[in-house]
């Protein structure tokens, strides 16, 4: 029985791990050594706003999402997660977070922001900046498509941008965007949510697992009778 008891223990605990594990829900590799940036005032005076796009199936929590940015001398890059972009969207009928994170002289991943949850939908990243040539890195000189990747359920939809007179300065995610093929370095990590059926199975195996320790400690007492024989 103790044998039996600490292997079945140690399974739930293996498994209860491995629903616990953070884990890619989409990234980008982009190119680092992109010799061009692209941004909102981006060099060649070219007010750029741009959108990274994707579906997911499932939920995470535990959300992080993270872009390569840099600007010479130091900057921001503003950010909008939302669930729909172009002509009449607003944050209120559909953002879902927003903000402003410092940009490093050199290309870094920066943790633009996190969420509790990420429920199944669709969701558009938008960046953009207010600072002379603040940029994100992305691919640059194209490279063939293929360098995602991504969670079971998750699809890429593409890459958007807004230049000159379709951008929404009040509003980025409310421009005229139009697709482009450059995928910007972005990642967004997440534990998978399980399942209300995953969940109610953890509980019974939780359970389960105190029954056994419980019992497992009972076989190890002595019994109250019991005499010790030299």
């Amino acid at each position: 029985m103790r044998f039996n008891t600490i292997i079945k223990a140690s399974f739930i605990c293996a498994v209860l791990i491995q629903l616990g594990a953070a884990s890619t829900i989409i990234q980008s590799a982009g190119n680092s050594e992109a010799s061009v940036p692209l941004g909102f005032y981006a060099p060649y005076n070219t007010p750029t706003v741009f959108a990274v796009s994707w579906t997911q199936t499932s939920s995470y929590n535990d959300v992080s999402v993270f872009a390569n940015l840099f600007t010479p001398g130091g900057g921001a890059v503003d950010y909008t997660l939302t669930t729909a972009v172009g002509p009449n969207t607003s944050f209120a009928q559909d953002g879902i977070v927003s903000g402003s994170v410092s940009t490093p002289a050199n290309p870094t991943d920066v943790e633009l922001f996190t969420l509790p949850t990420l429920a199944a939908g669709t969701y558009y990243l938008v960046l953009d900046s207010p600072a002379a040539n603040t940029s994100w890195q992305y691919n640059f000189p194209y490279q063939a498509a293929g360098n995602y990747t991504t969670a079971p359920g998750v699809t890429f939809l593409g890459d958007q941008q807004a230049q000159f007179t379709s951008i929404n300065t009040s509003y980025t995610p409310g421009s005229t965007f139009s697709t482009v093929v450059l995928p910007v370095e972005f990642s967004v990590t997440g534990t998978a949510a399980p399942e209300p059926r995953l969940s109610a199975g953890i509980g019974l195996a939780l359970v389960g697992m105190a029954i056994l320790l419980r019992k497992f400690r009972g076989d190890c007492r002595p019994a109250a009778n019991s005499r010790l024989v030299r």
